[in-house]
């Protein structure tokens, strides 16, 4: 008597490892930032409407910062979205290696997959964020529709793409020195007020305005507002033309630093 013999398995292809390696680090990190830590997770998705609450009544008194054309709370969370996600992207991610080094025991495991599996989990918890946001201002009243979708879904992707490339760069370059990263943070502060997160530059002096622009995300975070509200003015200049050649470098750039390290980074040096 023949007994049935079992089918061998097929074996996996390169992009069904790749896959199922990213999800596993995207659970992992989720699970991290979620399970055991409600404050972080809670002041995660209140920041905006702390940030929003303090700022509206810093501009009750200095309204003229402010754009004429947009409701001051729709004009402030414009700003300060676009910006968290750069800011949560740039800083998680490059704590992400680190962060998942007792993964790369496993040879399918890549430094790269570790800032990947990151950056999807600061988009989504960004993401919702975002989404609770709005929703809050649609309840108390404000009109929240984006008037040029796909103009604002554009800005957030660049932005988001921008943040999760200056992550890897410092992922690399910080790698093994916590200190340098430290440092880098005291940037964010003049980041913040350079990028126009919470006033409009067009109020400010003419002189100034050649020099704002060299920054990308001021770029970005005009953009943003001008997905919501396209009679949102600004200093000319504002484009996507810059930010997107901006980039590709920082992308390419930051490709080849890690291409040049990735054995350094897998091996822990």
């Amino acid at each position: 008597m023949a007994f049935p013999t079992s089918t061998p398995p097929r074996p996996r292809t390169p992009w069904e490892i790749q896959r199922a390696v990213l999800f596993a680090i995207f659970v992992r990190d989720l699970r991290a930032r979620v399970v055991g830590r409600w404050s972080g997770l809670a002041w995660l998705f209140l920041e905006p409407m702390a940030h929003l609450l303090l700022l509206v009544t810093f501009f009750s008194y200095v309204r003229h910062l402010s754009s004429p054309n947009m409701p001051l709370p729709v004009f402030l969370i414009a700003g300060l979205m676009p910006f968290f996600l750069f800011r949560n992207l740039m800083t998680k991610l490059s704590e992400s290696i680190e962060g998942n080094r007792a993964l790369f025991s496993y040879r399918q495991v890549k430094p790269f997959d570790a800032v990947a599996g990151r950056g999807m989990v600061e988009s989504v918890l960004w993401l919702g964020s975002f989404a609770l946001t709005l929703l809050i201002m649609a309840w108390l009243g404000f009109e929240i529709t984006p008037k040029r979708p796909l103009e604002l879904l554009a800005a957030l992707c660049v932005i988001g793409l921008l943040g999760a490339g200056v992550g890897l760069l410092l992922a690399v370059l910080t790698h093994g020195q916590p200190r340098v990263r430290s440092v880098i943070r005291m940037l964010y502060l003049p980041l913040y007020f350079t990028s126009g997160v919470i006033f409009s530059v067009e109020r400010l002096p003419a002189d100034l305005h050649a020099w704002l622009l060299w920054n990308p995300l001021l770029h970005l975070v005009e953009l943003t507002r001008r997905g919501f509200e396209p009679a949102h003015t600004s200093i000319d200049g504002i484009g996507f033309t810059y930010p997107c050649a901006v980039l590709l470098v920082l992308a390419a750039f930051a490709m080849a630093v890690y291409r040049r390290d990735r054995q350094k980074l897998l091996l822990g040096d």
